[in-house]
C-alpha cells in the first residue's frame, strides 16, 4: 500500500468515528454526510489499489 492510500483510510475511518458520534448526539445530517463521504473514499481507494494491471 501507498502512504497516500493509508492516510486517505485513515481519514476515512475518522469521518466514520464523527457519523457515529454526530448519531448520538442527534445530528442526522452531519452523520448521514460524514458517513457517505467516508464511504466513498474507502470505495475508491479500494478500487484505486485493486484496478486492473496493477502489478
Amino acid at each position: 500500500m501507498k502512504v497516500t492510500t493509508v492516510y486517505t483510510a485513515i481519514i476515512a475511518l475518522i469521518l466514520l468515528f464523527i457519523s457515529v458520534v454526530a448519531w448520538v448526539f442527534k445530528s442526522v445530517d452531519l452523520a448521514l454526510v460524514t458517513s457517505n463521504l467516508a464511504t466513498i473514499m474507502l470505495l475508491v481507494v479500494y478500487l484505486w489499489d485493486n484496478r486492473k494491471g496493477n502489478d
